[in-house]
């Protein structure tokens, strides 16, 4: 496997340093960067054994993607804008969570909101396909979002969409929150394209005896085939440290899952 951490791009010297094999970024944050501002983080990235392998926060919340205010112009704006930019940093996953622009309206009707998505997941697809990456749907916990809150569900979504590159990843937290586990990760085979960690409860760093029970993760990524790309994505407040004792969690629950 490959291990990263969804982090500040320009604090990739930290990674480096720690051994990490890629950083994530956040796709609003280099679509908000000047032309210069770009450049100068492109060329850093450049530098670094350690470069931007995948981006998550796809659309900020002012772009909405389900109900009244969808505008298929607006997105593929917003996309034609910035995919280019993600290309050019060499990213081949992103990851489409952002559950501010999916939240359904109060009133919305949910079959026309789904039908949205279905939408919204082709125009990704085709234009992720122009730009050589991936998109890999994230179900999000019922607290963040109202669709698309587990696993099985946003398998649903995505066989429904039915587009070469857009798949689908697991987010440990997520899944925890969802009351879902080993056998709905396993039952994405064939269908993963990215992972996310954090503690279940805190949504912090991993240590060894925390009470995560990892190993059930792992065990469901190698049960679907999946050997590529997680993060970790939660809260740090000492981040060499606890960046540190979480890659060393994360290499050896997959060691154990065989991955």
């Amino acid at each position: 496997m490959r291990f990263g951490v969804c982090y500040d791009l320009n604090q990739v010297g930290l990674l480096e340093k720690l051994g990490f094999d890629y950083i994530e970024g956040h796709v609003t944050t280099i679509a908000a960067m000047s032309d210069a501002e770009f450049e100068a983080l492109a060329e850093k990235l450049d530098a670094s054994s350690v470069k931007c392998e995948a981006c998550c926060v796809l659309f900020p919340g002012s772009i909405k993607v389900t109900g009244p205010d969808y505008d298929r112009r607006q997105v593929t704006e917003y996309l034609d804008g910035v995919f280019p930019r993600l290309e050019r940093l060499g990213v081949k996953s992103v990851v489409f969570g952002s559950g501010g622009a999916r939240r359904i309206p109060d009133g919305w009707d949910r079959a026309k909101a789904w039908h949205q998505l279905i939408e919204v997941g082709r125009i990704l697809s085709a234009k992720a396909l122009e730009h050589r990456f991936d998109i890999a749907l994230e179900p999000l916990n019922a607290g963040e979002t109202n669709i698309i809150n587990l696993q099985t569900e946003g398998m649903e979504l995505v066989t429904d969409i039915d587009r070469p590159g857009f798949r689908i990843l697991s987010d440990y937290y997520h899944l925890w929150l969802g009351g879902e586990g080993r056998a709905e990760v396993a039952a994405c085979r064939g269908w993963m394209q990215h992972a996310h960690i954090s503690h279940p409860v805190s949504r912090g760093s991993l240590t060894e005896d925390d009470g995560g029970d990892y190993d059930v993760f792992f065990g469901g990524l190698k049960d679907c085939g999946y050997d590529g790309r997680i993060s970790y994505e939660g809260k740090l407040t000492d981040p060499e440290t606890e960046l540190a004792r979480t890659l060393s969690v994360m290499k050896a629950a997959a060691a154990r899952a065989g991955l």
